[in-house]
């Protein structure tokens, strides 16, 4: 799956549990505020597992820090699509998001004490990841502009309200996989375990790839029509999470 569809289900995922409106879930409820800011730490950590990838979205989302990143992180997992790309893979991001989010820091110069770099560093780089392969952003000005000042926003405006970020960032890193897993090429969803069926099948390959190839190639036309169809109910809850009743207003003024 390419980068706008991965950010999008990242996005529409979150909505679907976390929002109360009409459409959604509302599995784990949250603020309006929570919801949103989730939906875009969800849609930028939906692109976390290709941190492997030297070459992709976000290693020229938030240049030179995201390049270094990238390069390490494939080294570490074996290169593109293969620790990260698993359930391992998914743990580790909780794991990392867990333990990074309670750092806190003072500040130099008494500009905040017991500031919560954590948390902050945490959506500078998923908001960074998001913006890239929604594209928001282009260059690496505007990228280091926009991600700063919503995790510095963020941070310092409502700090108590970040308690859900372990489980926004696991939450995209999964649906990254599950998004793969739509694909012909499939993840390896139980590596290092890669077994190998006895018969290939498209659910089960030979390399130890699992998928469910509904989508076919990676950019296909399947993929971009199941992606319109994903914008359009993010717009829908997004819009009736902070302003219930907008959407059939709206509806009710177009077919006046």
């Amino acid at each position: 799956m390419m980068g706008h569809g991965h950010a999008t289900m990242g996005a529409v995922g979150w909505l679907a549990l976390t929002a109360t409106t009409t459409g959604a879930l509302g599995v784990i409820p949250m603020s309006p505020a929570e919801v949103a800011a989730g939906a875009v730490v969800t849609a930028g950590a939906a692109l976390l597992p290709d941190a492997d990838h030297h070459n992709g979205t976000i290693a020229h989302s938030l240049p030179p820090v995201s390049t270094v990143i990238t390069r390490a992180v494939g080294q570490a997992s074996g290169g593109h699509r293969h620790g990260t790309h698993s359930l391992l893979g998914v743990l580790a991001a909780f794991a990392l998001a867990w333990l990074l989010a309670p750092v806190r820091l003072d500040l130099p110069w008494g500009l905040h004490d017991d500031f919560q770099f954590g948390a902050w560093l945490l959506i500078v780089l998923m908001v960074s990841f998001a913006a890239k392969a929604l594209r928001i952003t282009r260059g690496w000005r505007t990228s280091w502009a926009v991600a700063v000042g919503a995790g510095t926003a963020a941070v310092w405006f409502a700090p108590e309200q970040l308690w859900w970020l372990p489980l926004s960032v696991s939450m995209g890193a999964f649906i990254h996989i599950l998004g793969d897993a739509l694909t012909v090429q499939g993840v390896p969803l139980l590596w290092p375990w890669r077994p190998s069926p006895a018969v290939e099948t498209p659910v089960w390959k030979k390399n130890g790839h699992f998928a469910i190839p509904v989508l076919g190639t990676a950019g296909s036309a399947r993929e971009w029509v199941f992606v319109v169809a994903l914008d359009l109910y993010l717009l829908w809850v997004l819009l009736e999470s902070l302003a219930p009743g907008l959407v059939m207003d709206i509806a009710a003024g177009l077919s006046a």
